[in-house]
């Protein structure tokens, strides 16, 4: 079945379709009559939605989710061969759709894909660990969040499955969010170091490399990302709805419906979209369409029993870019050059002298790397290893901290990454100069020990 964008119309009467999710069967839905219908999309129905959960290690979905797909008065689930699926993610051109499910209750999850028009689903992942949150790649592979023993990890993999690549290399928990329109993958992840249950939004290259977040301001707690047709990332914020634009260096707080909300949200048309949410009172989640430029909150679904989130179009889009790797395959470590350190969008007093960097051995536990003096300009180049935690820390002259990275991050064997400064932001742009650094000598300080803790040559 060729799912087409429908006119938006009233529905007229309620329908109550039956469902059977393992061991959750049997549930109703209705369908209010103000409710407009949108175009066709899917969302996930779960006994239990624990949307949290992820960043302690937990599951989200104790109970078992399907996910079904809603065109005009149609619901019917697109993976009715699993036990259990959750996470849709539909592919560019609108024909396939790609899930997180378990064929028996007590597998693991594990990455599907199936037709939108219905037919089996075809397994792409496998293992003892989680797979989950799965997103493609404009290229045709996927990305996704696999469980790890400490933490968890985003992997690619090609669509027919095969060798899998692994980005992340700090262990925290992830979870996988979109792709944006410049080819860069958006994400989710804990930060242990604010004491608190925080997340941050954060973007990577589909090769692993440059990874940052997606504003340095670190304030509020972000999940929950999509990018819109505008380019906005709109997310959860604190309970809230914000967005980040390209244009802001800092986010801000969109128009609120009255009810508690969840993301991702789905973009039914501009400024129109289905979320997630549930009114004072309530304790599952239900469908609506927000109309933020009216501030009109128009209900679409209420579970019987159980929560209906995650939505998500069933319409073509426009393919995001393809980014091209730019890691040097001969290199056995990764370069970092700094500008200008003593730059950052949170001043601080004294004047760099020399840069330390740390990274963790096999346990976890912090090591030093070692250390490069930094020139009159504030520039400095080193190179550290790559595909392992970094942090980089600024010393003045008697050797005193005058700055120290809050998160652990990584560098990719065989990346070249270039900073503004010391935690300038994603919006600073460099000077047209070269630095001093370079004036020197065109080869980076050797940081670092090999795998076995011996130091490189």
């Amino acid at each position: 079945m060729a799912i087409a964008l429908m006119k938006r119309n009233y529905l007229n009467k309620s329908a109550r379709p039956r469902v059977c999710i393992g061991a959750f069967c049997c549930l109703a839905l209705t369908a209010p009559a103000v409710a407009r219908t949108p175009p066709a999309y899917l969302f996930t129905l779960a006994p239990k939605y624990e949307p949290d959960a992820w960043v302690r290690g937990a599951e989200r979905f104790p109970a078992g989710a399907a996910v079904y797909l809603v065109a005009g008065n149609e619901r019917r689930p697109v993976a009715p061969g699993l036990f259990a699926s959750a996470d849709p993610f539909v592919s560019y051109d609108g024909t396939r759709v790609l899930v997180s499910g378990k064929r028996r209750q007590l597998e693991p999850w594990q990455i599907w894909e199936t037709p939108v028009s219905g037919g089996t689903a075809r397994q792409i992942t496998s293992g003892e660990a989680d797979c989950t949150r799965p997103v493609y790649l404009p290229d045709g592979r996927i990305v996704y969040t696999r469980r790890l023993p400490l933490g968890s990890a985003l992997e690619v993999v090609q669509s027919d499955g095969g060798k899998i690549e692994r980005l992340t290399f700090v262990p925290i928990f992830y979870l996988t969010d979109d792709v944006l329109k410049d080819g860069r993958i958006l994400f989710e992840a804990a930060r242990p170091e604010s004491g608190e249950a925080k997340r941050e939004l954060f973007t990577v290259y589909p090769d692993g490399s440059g990874e940052e977040s997606l504003r340095c301001d670190h304030g509020n707690d972000r999940v929950e990302g999509r990018q819109m047709s505008s380019g906005d990332i709109v997310f959860r914020s604190d309970g809230r709805l914000a967005r980040i634009q390209s244009a802001s260096a800092s986010q801000a707080w969109l128009p609120q419906p009255n009810a508690e909300v969840l993301g991702p949200v789905a973009e039914a048309v501009r400024d129109e979209w289905i979320l997630a949410g549930r009114r004072p009172g309530k304790t599952q989640w239900s469908l609506f369409l927000w109309q933020a430029a009216r501030k009109r909150l128009l209900k679409l679904y209420e579970p019987m029993a159980g929560s209906a989130v995650q939505p998500v179009m069933a319409a073509v889009r426009t393919l995001p870019r393809d980014f091209p790797s730019a890691l040097v395959k001969s290199r056995r470590a990764a370069n970092a050059l700094c500008l200008r350190a003593g730059q950052s969008r949170e001043p601080y007093v004294g004047v760099p002298q020399w840069v330390r960097v740390h990274s963790q051995n096999g346990e976890g536990t912090p090591i030093v790397l070692g250390q490069a003096e930094v020139a009159k300009d504030g520039s400095f180049f080193v190179q550290v290893p790559g595909d392992r935690p970094l942090r980089f820390e600024m010393l003045d002259a008697e050797g005193r901290t005058l700055r120290s990275e809050r998160n652990w991050i990584w560098f990719r064997t065989g990346e070249q990454r270039i900073c503004v400064g010391c935690h300038a932001g994603p919006e600073q742009a460099p000077e047209n100069r070269l630095p001093e650094v370079l004036r020197v000598t065109p080869d980076p300080v050797l940081l670092g020990a090999g795998p076995q803790g011996r130091p490189r040559p």
